[in-house]
């Protein structure tokens, strides 16, 4: 078959495709002559029509979500006899027999030391509680510490800053009462102190 005899009939598909949907739709609103179509020259649907393609939806049950308690970081500050001791709760910048900082504790150590007036010398000091041997309480003290003096070395690097870690030799509460466990003065005991003058 030669392009001759293709192209009238590619011609007459093409005309055939184009005027079946006019004639449609002028056969279903023929007004363009009267005006605009109007909501009238719609077709109707019934509201059983409506209903029948309604579906209910199944709304899944919410369930409450426990939320954990978050311990906030407030240092206890405290100066006698010309010195100034900042006592950090290490229960909240390390976590457990751990002895790296989170860049948000790093911050909040940094925080903690804004009133130390540059050229200090200060003591950082590091405390457990009574829990484990006395060998790992001693070197995790000291790591702590140094954890913490790097933090704010990073900072403010014009402090004179010495290490000590303490282990569980100086508690600031009893670790037991009565021959049983004292969770609130264990507590207490883990902390690393920053002590200057001032």
């Amino acid at each position: 078959m030669s392009h001759h005899t293709l192209r009238p009939r590619l011609r007459t598909a093409i005309a055939s495709a184009l005027t079946l949907p006019l004639v449609a739709v002028l056969a279903t609103g023929a007004r363009a002559a009267d005006g605009d179509l109007t909501v009238e020259d719609l077709p109707h649907v019934s509201d059983s029509e409506v209903a029948s393609h309604r579906k209910a939806i199944d709304v899944p049950e919410i369930k409450a979500i426990d939320v954990p308690k978050i311990s906030t970081f407030t240092p206890e500050v405290e100066t006698e006899g010309g010195e100034t001791v900042v006592s950090l709760d290490t229960d909240v910048l390390f976590r457990f027999a751990d002895a790296k900082l989170t860049p948000t504790a790093a911050r909040a150590v940094v925080k903690a030391v804004q009133a130390v007036p540059d050229g200090a010398e200060v003591t950082v000091v590091g405390h457990t509680d009574s829990v484990g041997s006395e060998q790992s309480n001693q070197k995790l003290s000291r790591e702590r510490a140094d954890a913490v003096a790097a933090a704010i070395t990073k900072e403010r690097a014009g402090l004179d800053l010495t290490v000590e870690g303490r282990g569980e030799s100086d508690p600031v509460a009893a670790n037991t009462k009565g021959g049983e466990d004292n969770p609130e003065g264990r507590m207490k005991n883990r902390r690393v102190e920053i002590r200057y003058a001032g």
